[in-house]
């Protein structure tokens, strides 16, 4: 039987990745048919911040990938999104005991009641993490077993219900309709992970241009989350603002000479670019500097929810930032993980760039997109991310109409 088409939008920092492509639900393989991308204007550091140039950017987008797709799955990030663990609890009293969609319905329903969010959050996800039943801990899937009291321990993502309407206008000014607003380190884990990782322990580190985000797994389940707000893009800064070259000039440095390994540069080694030389020595202290510092927030946030001693799998590491020269063993001298580099997986096509860590977060979107089409796996435990009604509910905030910026392009 031939798989739907489905279509992700990476609305990143530094870059726009528009994918269409189809999933085997099955093999979980992403056939991937059409790429388009852009670079970004009008976010900084993962949230919209001049609407008309994000939405020009991700029309550039939409526009070379050759496909105008009429609704997509859109990653969101950014240092509006907060996250936290829950536990509820629920009677059921229901024929023979038995656990039902419709039982697992409600108790993810109360879990979002019991939310205590701020007057302008909205949850993105209730992602459950275990269930016990009658006593009974550490079931995954509970559905078709009995049990009369039944606990739902879940992880919580929430976010600012401006930031995430801003982005949807921006992508719905391009005439496509947003069907599911999701994390970006849950769709970079979605694409790179495997299941012996998530059993052991493992963060995920999406290096990216504006942020880096962070996903941890235990035991199969998602139990912390987390944007940091710095980037890429903030050793490319720094590399200008040390060297006293334009921006441009200090990316391009950094990508073709830069390493976050300064003892390994010679001192008076130079790097050249428009004819002029740069100590190559400072250029590493620089982005060393700012490396440390992005990993040093990651430890922090790990032990801030005491799971970096239960990572036996590790650290892995992804997104564009994540391919910069020494990263790897820079993660395992300051989280003290074992680290690994991480493209998307099972990904086939004739589009061959795509297994490359900056395409992760795209290619996941991919195999969310299939998810919320199936309405079968919605209930299928722990490993099961629900999403709610997140973009009706923001459009409900705001009248529930579209924008009337009367941006969208023509055909």
């Amino acid at each position: 039987m031939r798989q739907s088409q489905h279509f992700g939008i990476d609305v990143g920092t530094t870059k726009i990745v528009a994918l269409a492509g189809r999933v085997e639900p099955r093999r979980r393989i992403a056939e991937v048919t059409d790429l388009g991308e852009a670079s970004s204007r009008g976010l900084r550091r993962g949230i919209v911040v001049d609407r008309q140039a994000a939405s020009e950017s991700i029309w550039e987008a939409i526009e070379s990938s050759g496909v105008k797709p009429g609704s997509a799955t859109v990653g969101i990030a950014g240092g509006h999104i907060n996250s936290f663990n829950t536990e509820v609890t629920l009677l059921n009293r229901g024929r023979n005991k038995v656990v039902t969609p419709r039982f697992l319905r409600r108790l993810e329903n109360e879990a979002l009641h019991a939310v205590e969010l701020g007057p302008d959050e909205q949850v993105i996800h209730i992602v459950p993490r275990s269930y016990t039943l009658d006593g009974e801990e550490g079931i995954r899937q509970p559905l078709g077993l009995a049990a009369r009291r039944v606990t739902l321990r879940a992880h919580v993502i929430s976010g600012s219900v401006q930031s995430i309407q801003n982005l949807l206008w921006a992508v719905e000014d391009c005439g496509v309709r947003v069907s599911e607003v999701v994390l970006e380190p849950l769709a970079a884990s979605e694409s790179c992970l495997t299941e012996a990782e998530r059993d052991m322990g493992v963060a995920l580190l999406d290096i990216g241009g504006g942020t880096t985000d962070i996903a941890v797994f235990w035991r199969g389940a998602l139990t912390h989350t987390a944007v940091l707000p710095l980037g890429g893009q903030s050793l490319s800064s720094d590399a200008a603002f040390g060297l006293k070259v334009p921006f441009e000039i200090a990316e391009r440095l950094k990508i073709r000479y830069g390493t976050v390994l300064s003892t390994t540069v010679d001192t008076f080694a130079a790097v050249k670019a428009k004819d002029r030389h740069y100590n190559a020595h400072f250029l590493s202290q620089i982005l060393e500097y700012r490396g440390r510092e992005i990993l040093e927030m990651a430890r922090d946030s790990l032990d801030k929810a005491r799971v970096r001693n239960f990572l036996t799998g590790g650290a892995v590491l992804t997104g564009g930032g994540s391919l910069l020269d020494g990263m790897t063993e820079l993660t395992e001298d300051i989280l003290d993980l074992r680290a690994r580099l991480a493209a998307p997986r099972r990904v086939r096509g004739r589009i061959k760039p795509l297994q490359e860590p900056q395409y992760s977060t795209a290619v996941g979107l991919l195999y969310f997109a299939a998810k919320s089409s199936n309405l079968k796996p919605q209930h299928k435990g722990a490993s099961a991310t629900t999403f709610g009604s997140i973009v009706a509910a923001i459009k409900s905030w705001f009248g529930g109409g579209r924008s009337k910026m009367g941006l969208e392009r023509r055909r």
